[in-house]
């Protein structure tokens, strides 16, 4: 009995490790996340913003029009598709092509950021607009209701700083990467620790229920 209870222990440790280092694994390389801010990405942010490495021919996850931006630090030549956010699909793309981290083309080219971000410091406070009928409905009401691919429902702030593509760039690329997830070894380490838990544990309780060999008597 006090074997098996032994044995239950090393398991139950070695079980909850390696359940950690599996849900730290899915939770940072499972789900796609905000390559700038760590933001876990919903369905309506993939339909808002497509940004693609050109040179890696890499989809980057990015949740708002700020960290699109920002992502060019570590992506410099990015090939962009946006919905407006007040208009969504019932509005053109907004296509923006970026080389070499300077804007190349935006079309159309009277679309803003709104950049509430800067006042508040949070994501949810950052629009794009194709034209200035949309950053007037932006400012004033902060979303619409009735677009179906809102990705925040949120007010802007006053105040809140409407800008051209470039002139936003250049601060937000100046900003650039905040998240750093946990390294692959890290994770695989604490995987590798509870396995080996486990295996200590496996060879523990062996050599307690090993029959201990019975002496010999001689005549």
């Amino acid at each position: 009995m006090k074997e098996k209870l032994i044995f239950a222990i090393f398991a139950v440790v070695a079980i909850v490790i390696i359940g950690i280092g599996v849900y730290y694994y899915y939770t940072y390389y499972g789900v796609p996340r905000c390559e700038a801010c760590g933001m876990l990405i919903t369905p309506e942010m993939d339909a808002n913003f497509k940004l693609i490495d050109v040179d890696k021919n890499q989809r980057i996850w990015t949740c708002c029009p700020g960290c699109m931006l920002r992502s060019v630090a570590a992506h410099p030549n990015v090939h962009i598709e946006a919905l407006d956010s007040w208009y969504g699909t019932s509005a053109p793309k907004i296509i923006i092509e970026i080389r070499n981290g300077t804007v190349v083309s935006v079309d159309p080219p009277t679309t803003k950021i709104l950049l509430g971000a800067a006042i508040t410091n949070s994501c949810s406070s950052n629009r794009i607009a194709i034209n200035d009928t949309s950053v007037e409905l932006l400012l004033k009401y902060g979303y619409n209701d009735k677009n179906p691919l809102t990705v925040f429902k949120t007010q802007l702030p006053a105040n809140t700083p409407v800008l051209t593509i470039d002139q936003a760039l250049p601060r937000l690329k100046a900003k650039g990467i905040a998240y750093v997830p946990p390294s692959m070894a890290f994770i695989t380490s604490i995987i590798v620790i509870g396995i080996v838990i486990l295996i200590v544990g496996a060879f523990t309780y062996k050599k307690l229920v090993k029959p201990k060999p019975t002496p010999t008597t001689t005549k």
